[in-house]
């Protein structure tokens, strides 16, 4: 076979595989999913966020006037570039309910928040203690906080 033959080849097989990540992509929504291939030339799609989490974090970032001064503590002790572990999810107790916990790695303190009603934040935190008295399934950590409190989910 020719180089310009082995190239158009190439080529055409480039673009098939394109086509096929854009046509995954598109039926499993689109704008939150991309698609990438693994070495066995399937592609797979990998959601960026789950969305659940992400109405979680954002019910805290906007809705929640108090977040600053979880973010002071969370963050405090710590030298460059500040910010604490986060781990958004739901309360074992009230599973319709957002919690967030937020850890401190300088201090190893940690907080958790259980949403209130609607959009609400409760100003106290429904726990507080060491992040080794956490339970396992508040540790894989899904997100950061900035500074100012915003939860960004990862």
């Amino acid at each position: 076979m020719s180089a310009r033959k082995k190239l158009a080849a190439i080529a055409l097989c480039v673009a098939a595989a394109g086509a096929v990540g854009g046509v995954i992509a598109a039926q499993s929504g689109g704008e939150d999913a991309s698609a990438s291939a693994s070495d066995d030339g399937k592609a797979d799609v990998v959601d960026s966020v789950d969305e659940p989490l992400q109405v979680c974090a954002d019910s805290w970032n906007d809705g929640n006037t108090n977040k600053g001064s979880v973010a002071s503590m969370a963050t405090a002790a710590q030298a460059e570039n500040p910010t604490a572990y986060v781990h958004v999810g739901f309360s074992s107790v009230f599973p319709d309910r957002c919690m967030i916990t937020v850890a401190n790695p300088s201090t190893m303190y940690a907080q958790q928040y259980v949403q209130g009603g609607g959009t609400d934040w409760p100003i106290a935190p429904a726990w507080t203690g060491s992040v080794n008295d956490l339970d396992e399934s508040n540790l894989p950590w899904n997100g950061r906080m900035t500074q100012d409190g915003t939860i960004i989910v990862l």
